[in-house]
């Protein structure tokens, strides 16, 4: 199923939440919708579903309007952050829920339910606890169990909200991958919520970035990291360190030195130069040719080391990866060579 977003605005009394959106969704692609608190995401996510109506605008589900439709007859499944599971209800009872109660001459027998949940069950590794209770089951398991729930339905359309939200960093990661995997097997074209980059980037095929209410770029995780379509992209998707230069005569300076960075779109002028811990390599000691600058702090990541260099030219801090066994201490003095940089006009 394709959807389509066309124009959508949406307003919360004075406040827009969402700001003429516009976006299509292929058939069995899986889309993130990332950004920050308050960017509108979760509320694009609700109108898709139906669960809001846009104040202009439209949805469409393949060849169908859809603005006007309710939940039901969009059919689509909906999982949320904290499960929502019934209680009291065992995990089979609960994913079979939305079979048992829809209209007679839809649903439908005891037997061909029970087989739908076994099979789903099965499809999300939880053959054999369909007797069991939601307390009875860890974090990561009661995800699994509303994400069969919503499947149990056969939706047209799959919508996550902030699925993993909940769940400690290890079990996020395993979901992730678990994820990415069953939409592979089962194909629905699904659309998920989140605030986490590395989740983004990691389980789908195109991440579709918000902000204050509006749509700053769609791409792949490719393109909205290595040819992010704004400063905010720029600064939101991955760690990075802005510092203000002037583009001159097809040259950029900062800090009295006249850097080696493609400046084919930026015009003459004050702008912001992006750079990413990757961008850049300290070297020990005052050598000429870099920006020069003071180790403020070095800190352990999963992947080496960075440190943190204070430019004397600008008092910006600029982030670096270095490598483990490279001899460093804070308060060393040392200079940065930039390998490759991203201009953006200052609009300041």
């Amino acid at each position: 199923m394709d959807i389509r977003v066309a124009g959508i605005s949406k307003d919360f009394g004075a406040s827009p939440a969402l700001r003429d959106v516009s976006l299509e969704i292929k058939a069995g692609e899986l889309v993130a919708l990332l950004g920050p608190s308050g960017s509108g995401k979760t509320t694009l996510l609700r109108v898709i579903a139906g669960l809001e109506r846009p104040a202009s605008g439209h949805v469409y589900f393949g060849a169908t309007d859809a603005t006007r439709l309710s939940v039901q007859e969009r059919q689509v499944g909906f999982v949320f952050q904290h499960y929502a599971l019934f209680k009291h209800m065992t995990v089979a009872e609960n994913v079979g829920y939305g079979l048992r109660v829809r209209p007679r001459d839809r649903r439908p027998s005891r037997a061909a339910i029970r087989q739908r949940v076994a099979e789903l069950l099965d499809l999300v590794q939880l053959g054999g606890l369909g007797g069991r209770y939601p307390a009875q089951l860890s974090g990561g398991q009661r995800q699994r169990v509303a994400l069969a729930r919503a499947l149990a339905v056969e939706p047209r359309v799959l919508l996550l909200d902030e699925p993993f939200g909940a769940l400690d960093a290890k079990v996020r990661k395993d979901l992730r991958r678990w994820l990415r995997e069953l939409h592979g097997r089962t194909g629905h074209t699904t659309i998920f919520v989140t605030h986490d980059q590395d989740e983004a980037l990691e389980l789908a095929d195109r991440v579709a970035i918000l902000n204050n209410g509006r749509l700053e770029q769609i791409g792949t995780p490719d393109q909205v990291y290595d040819a992010p379509a704004s400063a905010f992209v720029m600064s939101f998707v991955g760690d990075t360190t802005s510092l203000p230069a002037i583009v001159d005569g097809g040259r950029v300076r900062l800090g009295g030195l006249s850097l080696d960075v493609d400046v084919a779109a930026s015009k003459d002028g004050p702008a912001q130069l992006y750079l990413r811990p990757a961008d850049v390599v300290l070297t020990p000691g005052d050598c000429g040719g870099g920006l020069a600058g003071t180790v403020a702090g070095i800190r352990r990541t999963v992947a080496g080391r960075r440190a943190e260099l204070t430019l004397d030219a600008t008092g910006t801090r600029v982030e670096i990866e270095v490598p483990p066994q490279q001899a460093l201490s804070v308060g060393d003095r040392a200079a940065v060579h930039i390998v490759r940089g991203t201009l953006f006009e200052d609009r300041a």
